[in-house]
């Protein structure tokens, strides 16, 4: 009896509790994009005699949160993106290949960066190894991502290259046969090749993965929660300052973002806009951002008048020497 009384006497609290905990604690289907931050990874090499006393080379990050009703419409308030869960993903995929797929780039990103930055400086660098593993797909075909592909038809390949020269060779409809190591199994899979944006496809995104040895040695350390490709220019910049005679820093806080090729051509990234904010906010001098992404850099700097120089590069060269003036 007095529970009822209670009710009927505080019914509109407990409404209102129930509301607040609806906006503020329930999930929806929904992420936000905001503000990041800096990475310092020249605290992160791990070389013999290797000292770093004075400014940093950083990369830079984008925080993503989760959404609520509340948070959505805070981030709605502040000028902040917000996104769909389902743009995260690539078919079917759980949380867990998705995870497993941005720490493959970011390993394949810091795999090309030493090569670039080895080949740069003028270093011992020697390919051991090649693995082509699939990160992604794009069609319910049986491949799963961190799959290792020993052989395409029948033959070896020693990069994606190769695999796209054998499906751009097939005719439409060919089946293309897979031999793929799964967690140490073997197993084969069969996929048919299609047209996909004028292209000829089979379903599966694949990258190169390389095993090296290297003179001298290096080493960066990443943590677990740190993945994706856009640090490549700047683990680049990273390594050829640690290996070389050249010193980059020159007691400065550097940043930037972009991909890397093997080329070293600087490819572009999303979400320049909240890691200008982030660079911001950590005090950074000087930026450097792919050529494709520029003028959404400058106007965040205009926009809230920040103190830093911004810097447009299309390849590691320039930014090497732009470091060295």
């Amino acid at each position: 009896m007095k529970f009822k009384e209670f009710i009927k006497r505080e019914y509109k609290f407990i409404i209102l509790l129930v509301v607040i905990v609806l906006l503020c604690y329930v999930k929806i289907p929904y992420y936000i994009m905001a503000p990041g931050g800096t990475i310092n990874i020249t605290d992160r090499v791990v070389m013999e005699n290797y000292v770093n006393d004075k400014g940093s080379l950083n990369m830079l990050y984008v925080s993503e949160y989760d959404a609520t009703p509340m948070l959505y419409l805070l981030a709605k308030v502040r000028g902040f993106d917000t996104f769909a869960n389902e743009n995260r993903q690539v078919a079917n995929e759980s949380v867990k290949d998705i995870d497993e797929r941005n720490k493959i780039m970011r390993d394949n990103s810091l795999d090309i960066a030493t090569l670039v930055a080895y080949n740069k400086a003028g270093k011992d660098i020697e390919i051991k190894k090649k693995n082509n593993i699939v990160i992604g797909t794009t069609s319910d075909n049986g491949f799963k991502v961190g799959d290792v592909i020993k052989t395409v038809n029948g033959s070896l390949c020693e990069d994606v290259q190769d695999i796209r020269n054998i499906i751009g060779a097939s005719e439409i409809g060919d089946k293309i046969s897979f031999v793929i190591d799964r967690n140490g199994k073997e197993k084969t899979i069969e996929s048919e090749v299609y047209i996909e944006n004028n292209s000829k496809v089979v379903g599966v995104i694949i990258m190169t993965e390389y095993d090296y040895e290297l003179n001298p040695k290096i080493d960066i350390k990443f943590k677990n929660s740190e993945s994706g490709p856009s640090g490549g220019l700047m683990l680049t910049l990273t390594i050829y300052n640690a290996i070389s005679e050249d010193d980059l820093i020159k007691g400065r806080n550097i940043a930037g973002t972009g991909t890397i090729s093997i080329d070293g051509s600087v490819g572009e990234i999303d979400g320049v806009k909240y890691k200008i904010m982030g660079a911001a906010k950590n005090g950074i001098d000087i930026v450097f951002v792919p050529s494709s992404n520029y003028e959404e850099a400058i106007a965040t700097k205009d926009k809230y008048n920040y103190n830093m120089e911004i810097v447009k590069v299309d390849t590691v060269d320039e930014a090497i020497e732009y470091l060295k003036k």
